[in-house]
C-alpha cells in the first residue's frame, strides 16, 4: 500500500509549472534576493526568511516529490528550477550590496566636498 493513489500523476499538479525555468522564475528570484538583502541591511530579518523561501523551498519540495514517485525527468527539471533560484538570488543579493556600497560611498564625498567648500 503507498503513500500516494495509484492514479497520481505529478505532470499533472498544480505544480508542475516548477519544472521549467522561465522568465518567472528569474524575475521572482531576483526580486526575492533584492529585497532579502535589504531587509537584511535594514535589520528587517524575518523578510529575509520569507525571500528566500519563496524561492527555494516549492521548488526542493517538488524536487523531493517528483524523485520519490520516479520521475526523473522531472526531477531534474526541479533541480534547474532550484539551482536557477539560489543563483539568481545570490546575484540579486551580490548586486544590491555593491550598488548600496557604491551609493554611500558618493554620498560621503559629496558631504566631505560640501563640508570642506563650506569651510
Amino acid at each position: 500500500m503507498g503513500v500516494l493513489p495509484s492514479d497520481f500523476d505529478i505532470a499533472e499538479s498544480a505544480l508542475s509549472g516548477l519544472t521549467t525555468v522561465n522568465d518567472a522564475t528569474i524575475g521572482v528570484a531576483l526580486a526575492a534576493g533584492v529585497a532579502g538583502m535589504l531587509a537584511l541591511e535594514t535589520r528587517a530579518s524575518s523578510a529575509v526568511g520569507v525571500a528566500i523561501s519563496i524561492t527555494t523551498i516549492p521548488a526542493a519540495a517538488y524536487l523531493g516529490v517528483a524523485a520519490g514517485v520516479g520521475e526523473a525527468g522531472n526531477s531534474l527539471g526541479a533541480l534547474a528550477v532550484l539551482g536557477a533560484n539560489v543563483a539568481m538570488l545570490v546575484l540579486a543579493g551580490t548586486l544590491t550590496l555593491v550598488l548600496q556600497r557604491r551609493f554611500a560611498a558618493s554620498e560621503r564625498t559629496a558631504r566631505f566636498d560640501s563640508f570642506i567648500r563650506s569651510g
